[in-house]
């Protein structure tokens, strides 16, 4: 087990398996000879406590081989605590961790053949790239020729062949956690671990290392489980993504369907950009607002009173100019292909509405509008205080 000189979590350092993925060294660069790809990875119903703390309560959840999952979800709301149960850094009170069908809850984590990357770098500082990525294989006593050579061919698929003999120091944020990832993959994990790996750097090396490890990931097949609180991480990466909240999983699936279709009105307004908009419950099935009744979707049994919020994205918004309307344009923000309109309504409920912006230059701050809604099902919750 490796004891990482930053953090001191263990990193494992457990058996490989012939037939896993593996990268091969070709006349063009690096080609990935793909095997029988990731493993399954199943928790089942696990509960943590930490004292009166319930940081984990029943959390159930499947990966297929070779899937990327997101975890996402508020400070607190359990994502690290489900990572360091799976890495075997924790146990837990109920529940259990299974790995290709096999319960691999009480195993340390040094037999667990996991790879892991944290959100510190977690590299030793007294050596080089090349001997960094390589000390998992160490470990496990491979020899050295074999050993350098697979820990040059992971320095080169991650873009850091000529930095092989630099030292921690003598590298950037990026290049170091690129250092990180090829240590984790060099002993051919089954599952793959990454805690926030990109919360410490700028804006433009977390966009580039984000693409580079997605990119890694597919072509190698790796099951990895991923940590986030940023939603554009988690799905831009994500195969699929969890929102988690208290402890629990509020919904995991595919990233256009979390966005498109939210299952409830916390991971609709956690995800994206999410608007409130005052309405009237007039019966189980339908709500009014912007003076117009539209469907509700899913139950409306668990709200009480008649008084709720209607959630609605800015891009599911229909805005036309007219000179009595129901809004005022207060600002207009450009953002490339898309202008965000801030909308003032009546009952001084303040709207974002998103248009192409060869449409809204032609709508100014000051104008007046009319909001109106698709006759399509909306979301709705409790009116907010």
């Amino acid at each position: 087990m490796e004891t990482t000189p930053e953090t001191g979590s263990a990193l494992s350092a457990g058996n490989g398996s012939a037939g896993r993925s593996a990268a091969v060294a070709s006349g063009a660069g690096i080609a990935f000879a793909t095997g029988s790809g990731g493993a399954s990875v199943a928790l089942n119903g696990l509960t943590r406590r930490f004292g009166t703390v319930k940081a984990l309560d029943g959390l159930t959840m499947n990966m297929a081989p070779g899937e990327l999952v997101a975890l996402l979800g508020p400070s607190g709301c359990g994502k690290t605590t489900a990572l360091r149960l799976v890495a075997g850094f924790d146990f837990p009170d109920a529940g259990s961790v299974l790995v290709n069908g096999t319960d691999i809850s009480s195993i340390p984590a040094a037999k667990r053949d996991m790879g892991m990357v944290f959100q510190s770098y977690s590299l030793f500082p007294n050596m080089t790239a090349l001997d960094n990525v390589g000390f998992g294989l160490r470990m496990r006593k491979t020899p050295a020729a074999e050993r350098r050579r697979k820990s040059a061919e992971l320095l080169d698929m991650v873009g850091l062949g000529a930095q092989a003999g630099q030292y921690p120091h003598q590298l950037s944020g990026g290049q170091q956690q690129r250092v990180a990832l090829a240590r984790a993959l060099a002993i051919e994990p089954r599952v793959l671990l990454l805690d926030e790996p990109l919360s410490a750097l700028d804006a433009k090396v977390r966009l580039q290392l984000r693409e580079q490890i997605r990119t890694l990931q597919q072509r190698l097949g790796t099951t990895t489980l991923f940590v986030t609180h940023d939603q554009e991480e988690a799905l831009s990466m994500a195969d699929r993504v969890g929102v988690m909240r208290a402890g629990q999983l509020e919904q995991i699936d595919a990233p256009d369907e979390l966005y498109a279709r939210p299952a409830t009105p916390f991971v609709a307004e956690f995800v994206g950009v999410m608007n409130r908009i005052p309405g009237e419950l007039r019966d189980k099935d339908s709500v009014r607002v912007l003076d117009m009744m539209v469907p509700v979707k899913g139950s409306s049994a668990a709200i009480s009173g008649s008084r709720v919020d209607v959630l609605v994205r800015p891009e599911g918004l229909i805005v036309d100019v007219t000179e009595h309307g129901n809004g005022i344009v207060i600002t207009r923000t450009f953002l490339g292909s898309v202008t965000r309109l801030s909308v003032l309504l009546s009952g001084d409920v303040t709207i974002q509405v998103d248009k192409p912006s060869t449409i809204a230059a032609a709508i100014p701050p000051g104008m007046s509008v009319s909001v109106s809604l698709p006759s399509e099902p909306v979301l709705i919750a409790p009116r907010a205080a």
